[in-house]
């Protein structure tokens, strides 16, 4: 159960690291992309907006929900066991 719980808490770490990184290029990058992105795709900026924020809120759901809570579920179980 402790390996689980740290390589849940672990991955967490590793997921909002990755998150981060993913948010700063996508911001840093959104000039060079955004033209690219429009006319290939042929959608409007606004609809690669709504998809960004889509993606981001997604990541989050996924590390908060997925890893986050069955890791804080199973700290909470083996500190209560001991």
């Amino acid at each position: 159960m402790i390996f689980l719980r740290s390589f849940l808490f672990k991955t967490f770490l590793v997921g909002i690291l990755f998150a981060i990184i993913l948010a700063l290029l996508t911001f840093a990058l959104r000039g060079a992309f955004m033209p690219l992105a429009t006319s290939v795709f042929r959608v409007e900026e606004a609809e690669v907006n709504e998809l960004i924020f889509a993606f981001f809120l997604n990541v989050r759901l996924v590390l908060l929900f997925l890893i986050l809570a069955p890791a804080v579920a199973l700290h909470w179980m083996i500190r209560n066991k001991n």
